[in-house]
């Protein structure tokens, strides 16, 4: 089985100082947009999971602890699995690749199998934040830590310019610092009456000072408000196609345009 799994963008994200199983309490706008992992998935004698970018193999990724879970809640599923990952979406980019990664193979495994879906919280505690999201898959409100997940209409089209820094950022970095600072200024947009920031944005300029450069540089490029997606360290922008983009970007791994979607999981059985 081939999936494709949707990376996402926050169109905002409030962090509170309330803590739940010592993580931020948070409110998010976050939708699935056209930019995917490729998995192939198929039965095993022995598991395997792997991935394009070499630098993931050597880490217990979201996946393993997706399928960790997954066993969790039903102990008498005993199938193993080979696995292997086409990365597309940048790891550390504030774009919920891992976090679509594992959502997709909850969804898959679970649907396919007529397994018992881990609840939304165990998912954030064993799994990822983000990770619940990816498996209702769905434009959505966040709330609590990750685990209430409120699927909105959004019936419109929205067109975004993607831009991903070659640097990435550790969300454990970006919380840090966000707990060390005093102040907490919030610059702020609007679109179709959704309020657009991102309180991460001072903590992740603390952690990577240079990505303020970045942003200024392409608001003066293409004369239009960007913001920062998740913990960073990508840029998005609600802006039409304007003109051909060039793939030559010093500072960035790409520059694309992307469109919001309906589903952040398809399935193709060839």
């Amino acid at each position: 089985m081939k999936l494709k799994t949707s990376a996402k963008i926050n169109l905002n994200l409030e962090i509170f100082s309330e803590k739940q199983e010592n993580l931020h309490k948070l409110s998010s706008v976050m939708i699935p947009i056209d930019i995917y992992d490729d998995i192939e998935i198929e039965e095993s004698i022995r598991e395997t999971i792997k991935f394009s970018d070499e630098n993931l193999n050597t880490l217990e990724s979201t996946i393993h602890k997706a399928l960790n879970l997954i066993r969790k809640s039903n102990p008498s599923f005993d199938k193993n699995f080979d696995i292997y990952v086409d990365k597309k979406i940048p790891h550390n980019s504030g774009l919920g690749g891992g976090s679509s990664d594992a959502g997709a193979v909850i969804r898959y495994l679970c649907d396919s199998y007529e397994l018992d879906i881990p609840s939304n919280l165990e998912i954030v505690l064993e799994v990822g934040s983000d990770v619940p999201f990816f498996v209702h898959g769905r434009s959505a409100i966040i709330h609590g830590i990750g685990e209430i997940v409120e699927p909105i209409d959004l019936n419109t089209d929205l067109d975004l310019l993607i831009a991903v820094p070659k640097v990435g950022l550790r969300t454990k970095d970006v919380f840090n610092s966000f707990d060390t600072l005093d102040s907490k200024n919030r610059d702020t947009d609007t679109w179709k009456e959704i309020e657009i920031f991102n309180d991460l944005w001072p903590a992740a300029i603390e952690v990577y000072p240079e990505l303020v450069s970045l942003k200024e540089a392409l608001q003066k490029k293409y004369q239009n408000k960007f913001f920062m997606s998740g913990s960073g360290s990508s840029f998005y922008s609600i802006i039409d196609p304007i003109e051909e983009l060039k793939h030559e970007y010093e500072s960035f791994s790409f520059i694309q345009y992307c469109k919001k979607i309906d589903c952040s999981l398809y399935q193709n059985d060839d």
